[in-house]
């Protein structure tokens, strides 16, 4: 639009059913204040529709929810008279459960999206993450996650605290990262050659390998050095006594045009975990073991007393998906919908050796498999954890690769 953008920031793991929120952020185009402030009340003036439900793109929170079995949401804008002006879809994940715990970045870049996991009500209105001390501005949160925008300015490492309904759920040190490019010139001729410079700042005492993913934005306009997209780790060793790091890649001009190259940070360490369903099918059953210290109910409704219980989990004929059957005293006690998870070791490539480390990692499970061929046995006990009015229920292999997870609610 002549006036600017309007920028919707959604969470990035929305799944049918979730309550999210959502905030829009209209960005004039002009330099100007007089001309911002026209331009401004312009922006406003559009509707942003989130699940049917239309709002000025002044209200910067938008609460909502996920329309149940729904393939992707609709993002829709109408001009100031009604008429669309344009719609983006938001694609929706598969069903998953909350994090059994809250877990805080180590460190962002400045003025970046800051995302902590976790298990929350999709409201950002009851939410707040203070940095440093100082509050942090929301950008979206649905039931697994919650965004806010890092500061501005280089903080260095910080206390961060995070609240849910007035309640801190969490604490622990943020550091903020600064990263900066800079180059002798911004506009090329076709074959012209140029250097930017990559500087990160804020990194002093810096124990593991930090990775900073490069992105060429421009790529019909310049060519980079190393590749459009690619991986650059700031090592310990690499870091100056001011805790900076700096590092160069050559830029050629394919056509004549400014260019835009795109900073992100990893976080440190060799390696992370993430889990995600399995891409097997699983066959067979399992028997297992349940006690309950108090009262609950499955999604279906049905009422769980405190005791122990005997599940039998089958495979549902879906990929990651099992079925669990509730017995007690002889009789059937309920039924639950679980999801077989697969623990898996993401590296981030930067050299050879984190290409050998990768390669040393197993296979991913898919096809058909037994129970018994991940790893799980008869008789097992699930862990039940308790979290914000839920009851997640793990039964994990020895390994810890895989588990079966599962949710009840408190009646």
């Amino acid at each position: 639009m002549p006036a600017g953008s309007i920028y919707v920031n959604l969470p990035d793991d929305l799944l049918p059913g979730d309550t999210a929120s959502a905030t829009v952020n209209p960005v004039p185009a002009a330099a100007g204040e007089r001309d911002q402030a026209r331009q401004r009340r312009e922006l406003n003036s559009y509707l942003v529709e989130l699940d049917g439900q239309r709002a000025p793109a002044s209200q910067p929170v938008r609460t909502f929810t996920v329309p149940a079995g729904a393939p992707r949401l609709a993002v829709v804008l109408f001009d100031p008279r009604g008429r669309p002006a344009g719609e983006v879809n938001a694609p929706l994940g598969a069903a998953a459960l909350p994090p059994p715990s809250y877990r805080l970045p180590a460190l962002g870049q400045s003025g970046g999206p800051v995302r902590i996991t976790g298990a929350f009500d999709g409201d950002l209105s009851d939410s707040s993450v203070k940095i440093g001390g100082k509050p942090a501005q929301p950008m979206a949160e649905s039931p697994r996650q919650l965004v806010v925008r890092g500061p501005q300015e280089e903080v260095g490492p910080a206390p961060m605290e995070v609240s849910e309904r007035g309640q801190v759920v969490a604490r622990g040190t943020y550091r903020n990262v600064g990263v900066r490019l800079s180059a002798p010139t911004t506009n090329l001729l076709s074959g012209q050659h140029t250097t930017v410079t990559i500087t990160v700042t804020g990194v002093e005492a810096l124990r593991e390998a930090l990775p900073l993913r490069l992105a060429n934005k421009s790529p019909d306009v310049v060519h980079m050095e190393g590749g459009e997209e690619q991986t650059l780790c700031v090592r310990p060793d690499d870091i100056g006594p001011s805790g900076t790091w700096t590092k160069t890649r050559g830029l050629t001009g394919v056509r004549a045009g400014g260019f835009s190259i795109g900073t992100e940070l990893g976080q440190p360490g060799p390696q992370a975990e993430s889990s995600s369903p399995t891409e097997a099918i699983l066959h067979g059953e399992l028997l297992e073991r349940l006690a309950l210290d108090r009262p609950a109910r499955t999604a279906a409704g049905d009422a769980l007393s405190p005791g122990a219980y005997q599940i039998v989990v089958r495979g549902a004929g879906e990929h990651g998906r099992v079925r669990l059957l509730l017995w007690r005293d002889g009789k059937t006690a309920g039924t639950l919908d679980g999801a077989v998870l697969e623990r898996r070791t993401a590296r981030t490539i930067c050299d050879v050796r984190d290409a050998a480390a990768m390669a040393r990692q197993p296979e991913s499970a898919t096809g058909d498999r037994s129970f018994s061929e991940l790893g799980f046995t008869e008789d097992g006990a699930f862990a039940v954890h308790g979290d914000a009015g839920r009851l997640r229920l793990v039964l994990t292999t020895l390994e810890g690769v895989f588990s079966i997870e599962t949710e009840l609610a408190s009646p």
